[in-house]
């Protein structure tokens, strides 16, 4: 299993996390990207992701997020949204959210 994340990600999960000390969540974004690639061209991201956000509604980060999941041909989309986000409405990638996940969805 390959694991990828778009350049923002780093950013926008540990922030929160290194704001408020929260040590147990940090090890883990310490050790998953470790292990995962980076997908950085954000020329086309944005270029996707605009389209994207503009036809769902999907709020800006997430196209972007989308759009790098998409370019770096991942099967799936995991997020911490709740299924009714607009996230969800993409046809880009299949997104599933890990307050509804099951291990058969990732098989």
């Amino acid at each position: 299993m390959e694991l990828w994340y778009s350049p923002l990600l780093r950013l926008e999960v540990t922030l929160q996390a290194e704001h408020q000390k929260n040590k147990l969540e940090l090890e883990f974004y310490s050790e998953y990207f470790r292990h995962a690639n980076c997908y950085g061209d954000l020329n086309r991201m944005f270029e996707i992701g605009e389209k994207d956000a503009m036809r769902h509604g999907i709020p800006v980060m997430d196209a972007l997020h989308v759009s790098a999941a998409n370019l770096s041909k991942c099967k799936y989309l995991v997020t911490s949204e709740r299924p009714t986000k607009p996230l969800f409405r993409t046809k880009l990638v299949k997104v599933l959210s890990i307050l509804t996940l099951t291990m058969r969805q990732l098989r």
